[in-house]
């Protein structure tokens, strides 16, 4: 016969008392935060490939100079490659899934600062900052689909130049609150990844575990260049909405319309904000995750069961 303890004690395993084990993964924030970032590289080197060959090219029924954003700019930016399809869902797809990801390390890398903080000292501004943005950035990525929803008008008949129209023309056009509605998603974009970039150099500052163990003063630098580019590219682009002259403005040349005078300095503005905020912070995630030229991060554990039962 079965001993009567023994089958006690069996039952209590299913029914009784003890605490079911619950699920537990172990999960490397920089893995997180990478795979987003590289996610939402695919989307855009898939929209750039498929705009360029389907959507404006030679033999294509659309053309890029009529789009809006070109027509105000006056050269390309990464948006008209997301904007049409077939590149648009494909897109928005890579997009949704890098959002859940950098979402995701938003809210675990404020708990894991939070931890660390309470055990050292040198984290206590870090977590301040994290603290208070986090919410902000979990936000910012959440609206940024709307990109998407409110895509610029193609070749608005008329285009108002915001140069040359007032107020109340600006007001009356279509195409322009269609632009602007497009524009602020991606303007709270712009300024989530500027964040997460901040804490993350802050985070290496603090604690001295940079990658290539670049000297603080650097880290400093990075910091302030970034803060600058996301006030001065903001400001260039608002500006340019309100029909406000701005230095660097792209602009034509009154003899030769077809000279675009500035137009260098725009895309040099548009591509070192992606580099900085986004590309820098890839470089150092894959480094810290894989060890390369900088201490391996940690993994972190997560465990998903229900709350803890007492003892009789």
């Amino acid at each position: 016969m079965p001993d009567h303890q023994s089958s006690t004690d069996e039952t209590s395993r299913l029914f009784g008392n003890r605490n079911p084990p619950g699920s537990t993964w172990r999960i490397n924030l920089d893995i997180i935060k990478a795979f987003g970032i590289i996610m939402f590289t695919i989307g855009m080197i898939y929209g750039a490939l498929m705009t360029k060959s389907k959507i404006y090219c030679d033999t294509c029924p659309k053309q890029m100079e009529k789009t809006y954003i070109v027509q105000l700019f006056l050269f390309p930016h990464t948006c008209v490659y997301i904007d049409e399809n077939p590149a648009k869902t494909p897109v928005a797809i890579c997009f949704l899934i890098a959002l859940l990801a950098l979402n995701l390390y938003t809210y675990l890398s404020k708990e894991r600062i939070k931890d660390e903080a309470a055990v050292d000292i040198r984290l206590k501004h870090v977590a301040i900052i994290s603290k208070y943005t986090w919410r902000i950035r979990f936000i910012c990525f959440l609206v940024f689909p709307l990109c998407f929803v409110n895509s610029p008008s193609y070749d608005p008949h008329p285009f108002v130049d915001p140069q040359d129209a007032t107020w109340d023309e600006l007001f009356a056009d279509h195409a322009w609150f269609q632009f602007i509605r497009h524009y602020i998603p991606y303007l709270l974009w712009q300024l989530a990844v500027a964040l997460m970039a901040i804490e993350q150099a802050w985070y290496h500052h603090a604690m001295g575990t940079m990658p290539f163990h670049f000297h603080k003063t650097t880290i400093k630098i990075y910091l302030g260049m970034m803060m600058l580019l996301l006030l001065y590219y903001t400001l260039w682009i608002v500006t340019f909405i309100c029909g406000v002259d701005f230095i660097g403005h792209t602009r034509r040349d009154e003899e030769d319309p077809t000279y675009i005078h500035n137009r260098r300095i725009g895309i040099i503005i548009m591509w070192a904000y992606d580099i900085v905020t986004i590309y820098v912070p890839l470089v150092l995630c894959l480094c810290r995750a894989t060890g390369f030229q900088s201490k391996k991060s940690e993994s972190w554990v997560l465990t998903f069961s229900p709350p803890k039962k007492e003892q009789n």
